[in-house]
């Protein structure tokens, strides 16, 4: 077998034939960023054995590309003026895997590439989940269990296997509410990636290399380093107004949007606060992103606030943050292994009713 049969054997797992022919292939930058998911899947083997149980379900039709989600994208894109549809085009946009918890924009041959990592999906899950206001249904330990799940999320610790094993037991009706404003704080961030085009922010002569699957701890391999545009300050303050008043969104939507960005800046203060703690020089340390409470008084100051949304309300929840902010940074003083050891962590302890059985990997599911 020759070394190009040998390199593309390692994708027939996880792809079709025609996405592997257009992986050695890149034409364009849909090829270009199915090459890097593929990459980034196969080079790490707890998401490897994600993707393959995925394509088991269905191999005739599997497709890697389709499997990853659009739509918070697409919404962005069609709430657009004509004009700025069209400027969108040049665009190539989608999901990928990375522990960046803000969105980039790539600079590649094929041209600029948004993208968002897919792990925030389950960051904001667990974290919906522990900072929502379920009235006091959901036991503080349980939520501070989902606050450390999303953390490891985000820190390459925590196992992304959730497909297989989920991690615990959510009542249907929390977890509806829950899952409910996902869509919007990715619309969100979509959104503030095509802000940065759009508003004229992104230059070519001013790209960084940086990787895009990094794990904080030393002994955590990088991910090949990528060519990311660089922005000011400034200028992610105005991406973050302009993600919600360039749509041409209702009154609804603009307000469910502003709500769930306003619990996606809480959730990242979080994140902030314990990555700076673990590792204050980290390479991710927000150099030009402001804070993400700069970032959330930011937006409560200048954007012109929806109909029924109040603001008093909302600047309460900046002291469920600061209760949580102080448990997990005593935490991660008295138990750092819990965030650096890779594998899985629950709502609850086994048999429970936040957790029901014990799944056994390699036993119970593949």
């Amino acid at each position: 077998m020759d070394d190009l049969k040998i390199q593309k054997a390692f994708f027939f797992p996880v792809c079709n034939q025609k996405e592997i022919e257009r992986i050695f292939n890149v034409q364009n930058g849909n090829d270009y960023l199915l090459r890097i998911r593929a990459e980034t899947i196969v080079d790490h083997m707890r998401l490897f054995r994600v993707y393959r149980n995925k394509a088991l379900i269905d191999e005739k039709n599997w497709s890697l590309e389709k499997s990853f989600d659009n739509s918070h994208y697409e919404v962005f894109i069609k709430n657009l003026t004509k004009d700025y549809q069209n400027k969108t085009k040049t665009i190539t946009y989608g999901n990928m895997f990375s522990n960046d918890p803000n969105g980039c924009v790539f600079n590649t041959a094929q041209g600029p590439i948004v993208t968002i990592s897919d792990s925030l999906a389950f960051f904001f899950k667990f974290m919906n989940l522990a900072l929502m206001d379920f009235e006091g249904r959901v036991p503080e330990y349980v939520c501070i269990n989902a606050l450390r799940i999303a953390i490891r999320v985000m820190l390459q610790t925590e196992a992304l296997d959730f497909f297989m094993d989920p991690r615990g037991i959510v009542p249907e009706d929390i977890g509806k509410v829950m899952h409910s404003t996902i869509p919007y704080q990715m619309q969100f961030i979509a959104g503030h990636e095509f802000a940065h085009y759009l508003l004229g922010h992104l230059s070519k002569s001013n790209t960084t290399e940086k990787p895009i699957f990094h794990a904080i701890f030393p002994n955590d391999r990088e991910y090949k380093p990528m060519n990311v545009y660089n922005k000011s300050q400034k200028q992610e303050f105005e991406a973050d107004i302009y993600s919600i008043k360039l749509p041409n969104y209702n009154i609804d939507e603009k307000k469910k949007i502003l709500e769930a960005t306003l619990v996606w800046f809480g959730s990242l203060h979080l994140y902030e606060s314990v990555v700076n703690t673990i590792s204050p020089s980290n390479p991710y340390g927000y150099h030009t992103h402001p804070s993400a409470i700069e970032r959330y008084e930011n937006l409560l100051s200048n954007i012109p606030m929806p109909s029924g949304f109040e603001t008093e309300n909302w600047k309460g929840l900046l002291k469920t943050i600061d209760h949580y902010k102080k448990i997990l940074l005593d935490d991660v003083s008295k138990n750092i292994k819990v965030y650096e050891s890779y594998g899985s962590v629950y709502l609850d302890k086994p048999n429970s009713e936040w957790r029901g059985q014990e799944l056994r990997d390699r036993i119970d599911y593949y």
